[in-house]
């Protein structure tokens, strides 16, 4: 059942990341999983958009199980970067499986190629829209900085920013309260929403 939270968590999820170049939301663990929902209704609700999901916090096969309609949509990829570092061994059409989260040079290079290919194959359809948004979505900053020096994910947030502004890519970079620091990196971000247990800033 959803809560006034919730509800609100979507609104303005959906106005930020449609305005701003990069959002940044810091949310604590009880409300990670209400924040994911309100993301994947604006990655369903915009079918003519591509969007890239990196998750670093949870497998794919987690997300699809508890997030069923995601799977149904073709302008959405997933790049799982801890799947493969577990053991885990898994095929999908529209989740890149990153052998571990520390090779960041390859998930760069991953979500850009996505974004050619899924630009080419849309323009290609019917019905298509005239002018293509594109969105990188990270969960977690945080998860990333267990597997990874901070110096190192600093650097490597910082060229996601740069090549993003470059390429025209929105970039929404989700914080969880109670993982590593990363308030430094939450800076970079052109808007920042903090989302409490029961309000949002």
């Amino acid at each position: 059942m959803q809560d006034t939270v919730i509800e609100s968590i979507r609104e303005r999820v959906s106005v930020a990341i449609e305005v701003n170049q990069s959002v940044g939301i810091q949310v604590p663990e009880n409300r990670h999983k209400d924040l994911l929902e309100a993301i994947f209704h604006s990655m369903c609700r915009n079918t003519y958009d591509i969007w890239t999901f990196i998750t670093v916090n949870q497998t794919f096969d987690y997300l699809t199980k508890t997030f069923k309609e995601i799977t149904k949509q073709p302008n959405i990829k997933f790049i799982d970067c801890i799947s493969r570092a577990a053991g885990i061994s898994d095929n999908s059409n529209n989740c890149f499986f990153l052998e571990s989260p520390v090779m960041l040079e390859n998930l760069i290079l991953e979500v850009m190629n996505n974004f050619k290919n899924k630009k080419e194959a849309m323009s290609n359809a019917k019905n298509k829209k005239s002018d293509i948004d594109k969105y990188i979505v990270i969960d977690s900053l945080g998860a990333l900085l267990i597997y990874n020096d901070s110096e190192i994910i600093r650097k490597f947030y910082s060229l996601v920013m740069n090549r993003s502004r470059a390429e025209n890519i929105h970039v929404v970079s989700i914080f969880v309260e109670e993982e590593l620091n990363s308030n430094q990196l939450i800076q970079f971000n052109d808007k920042i929403i903090v989302v409490r247990d029961s309000f949002i800033d």
